[in-house]
C-alpha cells in the first residue's frame, strides 16, 4: 500500500508549529502562575547580566523599589524570591517550609550538607540544638557565673588587641590584622580550646585562608548559579583552592581532636563534641560533621564580628564628635577603670547605639543568609515553588528610607528613645536575621562587640586620614571596609599592665 508523503505538507507544518507554540505558552503560564512580580529573565543566565557584581545588594534593593517587597527573579538556573519587608521576612523564616538551604554549588556543594550552614532536616535541628546548648554552657547566657567566665575569656582578647595597638605608637595601623589576631583567638579558644601566637605558622596559614577564602568565594559566586562555570580555569582554580583549604583546616582540627583527653575539662566546643562522638548516641555525629561544624563556627563567627568591629571603628574615626560622646559616656560610667565588663552594657546606651548603628549602616551580610523551600508553598498570596532560593535582603531593610531617615547618615540616636535610653523596638533592624535559622551566636556576638568596642575606645582615640569613599565597602562573603589604616592614640596611659604575650 502506498502512503502519501506528508512530511513537508505546509498545512501540517504550520499546525505543528502552532501546537508547539501553544504548548510553550501554556508551560510559561503554568511556570509563572501566581509567582511574585519581577523583571524579565533571559534564557539560561536569568537576570545575572544586569546585577552589579561589586554591589549586588544595591541592584536587588533597586528592584524592590519597582516590583515591591516580594519579587521573583532567576539567577542563572536558580529560582529566587527576594524579600525586603522585615515583617514578611520574619513570617517566612519562622516557617518549616522555608528552613531548607539554597542549593548553591560553591557553598552548599563544597560543604556537602555537613556542618551548620549547609545542613538541613533532622541533622541540622540536632546539631544546632547541640551547639547552642554547648555555647550556653560555656557562658553565652545571662546567668552571672557562666557569663563571667565568658567575659574573662573575651577580655583576654581585648587586652591582646590593646597591647598590639599600643605597639603601633599612634602610627597608621592595619586594624584588620590586629583585630583578627585578638578576636580570632577568642573564637579559637571558645571553639577549639586552642590559641596561637601572632606569627605561629599554623595561625598565619589559617588567617591567610580566611582572608583569601572570603575573596575567592566572592569571585566564584557566579558558579553557584551557572554550574558550567566551574570548568572554566579561573573558577576551577579558585574552587580547588577552597577545597584544598577546607581539607587542610580539617587536618588541623583532627590533630587538635587527637590531643584532647577524655578527662579534659569541657570548656570548648571541640571537647564537648568529642565526648558526644565517643558516646555514639546519634548517627548525625561524625568526624566529618564535626570538622564542618568547627569550621562554620570559627569562620562565620570571626568574619562577621571582625567586619562589624572594623566598620564601627572606621565610622567613629570619620565622625570624631560621635566618638567623643562615646568616650565621655565610658569615662562617666567606668570612672577610673580601664576595662569594661558586661554589666556595664546597660549603663552605656550611647555606646551600644553606636554599635547597632554600625551594624545597620553597613550590613556585613547585605544579601542576608540564603534560605530555600522544601516544597511548593505560598507567601503573602504568591506561589513559591519547591527549591526556590529565598533572599531576606538585609541591606534593603537596614537602608529603607521610610524606616530610617537619611539612611546613609551615621546617627546612633536612632537607637535611643526620648530619654536617651536604649530603644530595642526597631522592626527594621535584623543584624542576626530572624527565624529558625537565625544566627545561633547572636548573644556571643553582642558580648564580643561590646567588650572589644568599649574596651578599645576607653583607652584609644581613633582617627583616619583617608577620604570617605572607603566607606563604600568591598563585598565578598561579608561586606568589609575598603583597605585603610587607622591611628590608635592613647587617650591616657592605661593602668592595666598588658603582658607582651597573653596567649601561650
Amino acid at each position: 500500500m502506498h502512503l502519501p508523503d506528508i512530511s513537508c505538507t505546509p498545512g501540517l507544518t504550520w499546525h505543528l508549529a502552532l501546537l508547539v507554540g501553544l504548548l510553550c505558552i501554556v508551560w510559561c503560564i503554568k511556570e509563572n502562575w501566581r509567582l511574585p512580580p519581577g523583571p524579565w529573565n533571559l534564557p539560561v543566565v536569568g537576570y545575572l547580566p544586569f546585577i552589579d557584581p561589586q554591589r549586588p545588594y544595591i541592584t536587588l534593593t533597586d528592584l524592590a523599589a519597582k516590583y515591591g517587597p516580594i519579587y521573583y527573579i532567576k539567577l542563572g538556573c536558580v529560582k529566587t524570591v527576594v524579600i525586603t519587608d522585615p515583617t514578611v521576612i520574619k513570617s517566612a523564616l519562622n516557617r518549616n517550609d522555608f528552613t531548607a538551604r539554597a542549593n548553591l554549588y560553591v557553598t552548599h556543594g563544597i560543604m556537602d550538607g555537613y556542618g551548620l550552614i549547609a545542613a538541613e532536616g533532622e541533622k541540622w535541628k540536632e546539631q544546632r540544638k547541640f551547639v547552642l546548648n554547648a555555647l550556653k554552657n560555656l557562658g553565652m547566657v545571662k546567668l552571672v557565673t557562666k557569663r563571667n567566665a565568658m567575659e574573662q575569656r573575651i577580655l583576654v582578647g581585648v587586652r591582646k588587641a590593646i597591647c598590639d595597638l599600643s605597639d603601633c605608637r599612634g602610627k597608621p595601623a592595619n586594624s584588620q590584622e590586629i583585630l583578627l589576631n585578638s578576636l580570632g583567638n577568642v573564637i579559637n579558644s571558645i571553639v577549639l580550646g586552642k590559641t596561637w601566637r601572632n606569627k605561629d605558622p599554623q595561625w598565619v596559614y589559617l588567617k591567610d585562608l580566611i582572608k583569601t577564602g572570603i575573596h575567592l568565594v566572592g569571585i566564584t559566586g557566579a558558579a553557584n548559579f551557572l554550574p558550567f562555570l566551574r570548568w572554566i580555569p579561573m573558577y576551577k582554580e579558585s574552587i580547588k583552592y577552597l577545597l584544598d583549604g577546607m581539607r587542610s583546616t580539617h587536618r588541623i582540627y583532627g590533630k587538635l581532636y587527637d590531643q584532647k583527653k577524655e578527662q579534659d575539662a569541657e570548656d570548648d566546643i571541640l571537647s564537648v563534641y568529642k565526648k558526644e562522638l565517643m558516646a555514639g548516641n546519634s548517627t548525625h555525629f561524625s568526624m566529618k560533621q564535626m570538622y564542618h561544624v568547627l569550621a562554620d563556627l570559627c569562620g562565620a563567627g570571626t568574619d562577621t564580628t571582625l567586619a562589624t568591629l572594623r566598620w564601627f571603628f572606621l565610622y567613629l574615626a570619620v565622625n570624631i564628635d560621635i566618638q567623643k560622646k562615646v568616650q565621655e559616656e565610658l569615662d562617666s560610667v567606668l570612672k577610673e577603670r580601664d576595662e569594661p565588663c558586661l554589666d556595664d552594657m546597660q549603663y552605656l546606651p550611647y555606646t551600644e547605639a553606636c554599635l547597632k548603628e554600625a551594624q545597620r549602616i553597613r550590613s556585613v551580610v547585605p544579601l542576608g543568609i540564603p534560605h530555600g523551600t522544601w516544597t511548593d508553598t505560598e507567601l503573602e498570596g504568591y506561589r513559591i515553588p519547591k527549591d526556590t532560593m529565598i533572599l531576606p535582603l538585609q541591606w534593603a531593610v537596614h537602608m529603607n528610607p521610610i524606616a530610617w531617615q537619611q539612611p546613609e547618615r551615621f546617627w546612633p540616636e536612632r537607637f535611643l528613645d526620648e530619654n536617651n535610653k536604649a530603644n530595642n523596638k526597631q522592626t527594621y533592624f535584623m543584624p542576626f536575621q530572624y527565624g529558625k535559622r537565625m544566627c545561633l551566636g547572636d548573644e556571643l556576638a553582642r558580648m564580643l562587640l561590646f567588650l572589644f568596642g568599649a574596651g578599645i575606645l576607653k583607652v584609644f582615640k581613633v582617627s583616619v586620614d583617608e577620604a570617605p569613599d572607603i566607606l563604600q565597602g568591598v563585598c565578598g562573603i561579608t561586606l568589609e571596609p575598603g583597605e585603610h589604616l587607622l591611628k590608635f592614640t592613647f587617650r591616657k596611659e592605661p593602668k592595666i599592665e598588658y603582658p607582651p604575650q597573653v596567649y601561650y
